[in-house]
C-alpha cells in the first residue's frame, strides 16, 4: 500500500519536472560538461577518435541546451 503511494508521488514529481524548462537546461548542461571532461580525458590518453566523439556529443548537448534557453 505504501509503495503504491510512493510510486504515485514519484510519478507526479517526474511529470512536473519534465515540463520545466530549467530541468532540461540542467540535464543537457551537465551532459555537455560530462562530455567535455570525457573528451579531455580521451585526449590525455591519446584516444583521438573517442575525443572526437565526445566533442560531437558535447556540441549536441550544448546546442540543445542553447535552443531550450532561447
Amino acid at each position: 500500500m505504501d509503495s503504491d503511494l510512493i510510486l504515485v508521488v514519484l510519478g507526479i514529481i517526474a511529470l512536473f519536472l519534465i515540463t520545466q524548462k530549467w530541468f532540461w537546461l540542467l540535464v543537457f548542461g551537465i551532459g555537455g560538461l560530462a562530455s567535455l571532461f570525457a573528451m579531455i580525458a580521451s585526449i590525455i590518453h591519446f584516444q583521438i577518435l573517442g575525443a572526437l566523439g565526445f566533442f560531437v556529443l558535447m556540441l549536441i548537448c550544448w546546442g540543445i541546451a542553447g535552443a531550450i534557453a532561447d
